[in-house]
């Protein structure tokens, strides 16, 4: 089971939230990437600042009339709070991602990110995280 020590807060938005509502979290959270939950509270998509760049403003869409679940990246994969904590990292570690949505009864309450990763592995060659 994951230690709910090492899950992080998670930033979210819905589906249906403007590209310009999720720029202004993104902004003022200083975060690089929401997670997109739908009205359950289920992760179904990973919006970042590059995909605002690459799927919005690189593609001239209207911003106002464009929403996360439209650009967002989908088919995400998440952990659950009952996987271990290298099965969670073996993910991260195999699709080259940073972070992982951590879910409970399919519903979101967390992220593992790669600072995260990272202090386990300096754990098992004896430097303590502070």
């Amino acid at each position: 089971m994951i230690d709910k020590k090492r899950i992080q807060d998670v930033v979210i938005c819905k589906e249906n939230d403007s590209i310009l509502e999720v720029s202004r979290i993104l902004r003022d959270t200083k975060s690089r990437h929401l997670v997109v939950i739908n009205n359950n509270k289920k992760p179904i998509g990973i919006i970042s600042t590059v995909d605002i760049n690459n799927r919005v403003v690189a593609q001239e869409l209207d911003y106002k009339k464009t929403n996360a679940g439209d650009v967002m990246t989908k088919n995400i994969d998440v952990v659950d709070i009952k996987d271990s904590f290298d099965k969670a990292c073996e993910k991260m570690i195999s699709k080259g991602t940073y972070s992982i949505p951590v879910v409970e009864n399919g519903k979101l309450i967390g992220i593992i990110g790669f600072n995260e990763l990272f202090c386990k592995v300096k754990e098992h060659e004896g430097v303590k995280k502070k």
